[in-house]
């Protein structure tokens, strides 16, 4: 099944959230071979709690929501069930969270929720979460602040170059003409700072201690009582944690409270905040340590390598000379190792995903059981199989000081018998991915991976990746299609007797010219163009793609050309490609036949049938054939009673009662079980299969949206939109001449194709 393209990077766009875990449950993504990575949620015996139905997922904050995107990147928010808190809508820059919010950060403007999924309000330039009822917001035409209240009205009158939240009904800010004071939350003015010192941050710690410099030093100051608690000695002093700051003296480290008191005197040579009261020290000696805030040891350790940056569910890490990684407890207790390995990302109280011999892995530490691994290897079938090479370039160094380059995986083929072949297939997949999607692109960060696919005897191999970062960052999935058998290259001409450009021409939305669709993509189905849009500050890189089934194009194709048998004939090894060729399955339907490989596997699965030797390909199906159909290929067990309104030796009694009692009819009432089933009524049912399978149906809008490209859509009843819609979004339903049909009717071999789809969907 053709679906958009997903970037596999998080890092493109990621979701900024919150630290703690949700009841350990963690985020993870896998990458099939089709390319698309897809997240969902595992418990720490990697169990799956929440389906791979996501395009991202996050952690779960501390609030106990996450923030998911779908794969038209719009973004939503779950708890822990599940559910949707907040309905999938346009996605944000970044989603952040507090103990009691969650806030969606657009370009020029943010939203707030509740935790329970009610929208507080819109607001222009907001920074940070409400303070005392008030909301900063930032002027984008003057670049002053002001503060706002929940309904979006100014809270008082007055602007300011410089201001921070409230926080205990008082905040800090600059007026214009430069002047640092403390105002409340009426906007009066409460203290007024010297004008020879600035404020640090422009946060109030504690009860009423500011961080001030000179231009030089730094020292604390009381607003209460308008003094100095330190001397201006300090070379740095970090924002309040829990009421505990950093503080350097010429090169040594201590710890100080808001009264300005030393909780540890400066003796370490680095110290930096790790997380839940503990920092990280190094010593004279050389060795680092986990301290508290009274100094306290709590974790040493001689020597490392990396590490000591963070303390996450109660753990944290540090590396060893040796390759190793040790983890050890908020209380210093030991917990566990990992030779090989590197990256660790903390995801729960037990659980870390690492980089292990190349490999991203998910690991409970309590028993180094390996919850879950990216597939490296695919069977294709046919003896063929797809191992990942993973392949990276450095390019240099961003502003921020990271590092940019190429992070690229791409298929090596095995198990043709034709060495020569295979070596020249690989030879050229390679030369595709090293040489990347242009010449300037080369000069520009590429991350992703590829998808591959067997049509045939045909191996179709494409890039799944993003170029660049950023506004300007485009989607490369370009492909490549290879004959298996002679190792001869494939190009969409090949499949067509003469000028074909003006048929597809009139199948695509016309409202975008025909360069600007990439590479076509060949299947044993049809021919898939894609149009890829730009990344830009409020919209990242994006694929829509079109398939146009063979049936649309039969009059163009040459269905004698090596491009098209290829396609429709099943790749063999020697052995097996000596033996006599198996006769078709059904007489009326010959290989050459468009629907001929999905109506074989259907009959081989034993989920459809025929009579007399024939299928009947062209004769519309039944509701009944249908739901038997779908119940097969669901492996839906029959209830104990029969549905009612079904005569109990109706040869379909079984499977349409296990369809109706898995609530697979839901919306269907009064279906004639007998009688062809409507396109409407089909897709309805489809629908329900696509939910039971964890897809959300479309609001109105989206249905609307999904639909819009097809003349007939009118046609729909109110009551099959939305069914419609998802079908669309799926990629089941493409349509025919830009129309849906509703009142007509599917094939037996249309169905075939969507019966193997909907099954497709079930195992994957």
């Amino acid at each position: 099944m053709y679906r958009k393209l997903l970037s596999a990077i998080f890092a493109v766009c990621a979701l900024t959230i919150g630290a703690a875990a949700a009841q350990n449950a963690f985020p993870v993504s896998r990458t099939d071979i089709d390319g698309v990575t897809r997240s969902g949620y595992l418990d720490e015996d990697g169990t799956t709690v929440l389906p791979f139905a996501y395009a991202q997922a996050g952690e779960f904050a501390a609030c106990g929501l996450a923030a998911v995107e779908d794969e038209r990147w719009q973004t939503a928010l779950i708890d822990r069930s599940g559910r949707l808190v907040v309905p999938y809508t346009a996605s944000p820059v970044s989603v952040e969270f507090s103990e009691d919010m969650a806030v969606y950060r657009y370009a020029d403007h943010s939203v707030y929720y509740t935790t329970e999924g009610e929208t507080v309000g819109s607001y222009p330039g907001a920074v940070g979460f409400f303070g005392d009822g008030l909301l900063l917001c930032k002027d984008a035409q003057t670049g002053l602040y002001t503060y706002v209240t929940a309904e979006g009205v100014p809270a008082f009158a007055g602007a300011f170059r410089e201001a921070g939240a409230f926080s205990g009904g008082r905040a800090l800010v600059r007026a214009v003409s430069g002047a640092y004071f403390v105002i409340d939350t009426a906007g009066q003015t409460l203290y007024t700072l010297e004008s020879s010192v600035a404020p640090a941050y422009m946060t109030i710690f504690g009860t009423d201690t500011v961080v001030l410099s000179n231009g030089t030093n730094m020292a604390l100051y009381s607003l209460s009582r308008g003094a100095y608690l330190t001397e201006f000695i300090y070379n740095s002093i970090s924002p309040f944690h829990d009421g505990v700051a950093m503080v350097r003296q010429v090169n040594r480290w201590g710890l100080m409270d808001t009264s300005g008191k030393y909780l540890t005197e400066p003796v370490y040579y680095y110290l930096s905040y790790m997380g839940e009261g503990l920092y990280a020290a190094r010593g004279q000696d050389g060795s680092c340590a986990a301290v508290d805030a009274d100094g306290s040891v709590i974790y040493r350790t001689p020597s490392f390598a990396g590490g000591f940056t963070e303390l996450k569910y109660g753990l944290s890490w540090h590396g060893t000379a040796d390759g190793s990684l040790i983890f050890f407890r908020r209380n210093g207790g030991y917990f566990a190792s990992l030779k090989n390995a590197e990256n660790p990302t903390l995801l729960s109280e037990n659980v870390v995903r690492v980089t292990q011999d190349g490999t991203t892995k998910y690991i409970n530490l309590s028993d180094e059981k390996t919850l879950f691994t990216q597939p490296t290897s695919f069977a294709l079938g046919g003896g063929v199989t797809v191992s990942t090479v993973h392949y990276e370039k450095f390019l240099g160094y961003q502003a921020d000081g990271s590092e940019y380059g190429w992070n690229v995986d791409f298929p090596a083929v095995s198990g043709l018998p034709d060495a020569a072949v295979q070596r020249e297939i690989n030879d050229a997949i390679r030369a595709f991915f090293l040489k990347g999607p242009s010449v300037s692109a080369e000069y520009e960060a590429l991350e992703g991976g590829y998808g591959a696919s067997l049509e045939g005897s045909v191996l179709v191999v494409w890039a799944s990746c993003v170029s660049g970062r950023g506004a300007g960052a485009s989607v490369w999935n370009n492909c490549l299609a290879f004959d298996l058998r002679t190792g001869a290259r494939y190009q969409v001409g090949d499949l067509f007797r003469g000028n074909y450009t003006d048929r597809v021409r009139a199948l695509l939305p016309a409202e975008r010219p025909m360069y600007l669709y990439s590479f076509p993509r060949l299947s044993a189905q049809g021919v898939t163009y894609f149009y890829n849009e730009y990344e830009s500050e409020t919209r990242r890189a994006y694929t829509e793609s079109y398939l146009l089934p063979f049936e649309q194009l039969s009059d163009l194709l040459d269905t004698d050309g090596a491009c098209y048998l290829a396609l429709h004939t099943p790749f063999a090894q020697p052995d097996a490609a000596a033996a006599p060729a198996a006769p078709p399955v059904f007489s009326d339907v010959p290989d050459t036949h468009w629907a001929a490989a999905y109506i074989g596997q259907a009959a081989e699965r034993g989920l459809m049938q025929g009579a007399g030797g024939k299928f009947r390909p062209s004769d519309s199906i039944t509701a009944a054939e249908v739901c038997a159909a779908i119940a097969r290929g669901l492996a839906l067990a029959a209830p104990d009673t029969v549905m009612t309104g079904i005569e109990p030796d109706a040869w379909y009694a079984g499977e349409v009662s296990a369809v109706d009692a898995a609530g697979l009819l839901a919306g269907l009432d009064g279906l004639r079980l007998a009688a062809p089933i409507s396109r409407a009524d089909a897709m309805q049912l489809f629908a329900n299969v696509l939910v039971s399978q964890g897809r959300r149906l479309p609001s109105a809008a989206e249905a609307d949206a999904a639909l819009a490209a097809f003349s007939d859509q009118a046609q729909l009843s109110p009551a099959r939109r939305a069914a419609a819609g998802l079908c669309v979004q799926a990629g089941l339903i493409q349509g025919a001449g830009g129309r849906l049909n509703p009142q007509g009717y599917f094939t037996r071999a249309e169905f075939s194709k969507l019966l193997m789809l909907i099954c497709e969907d079930e195992t994957a």
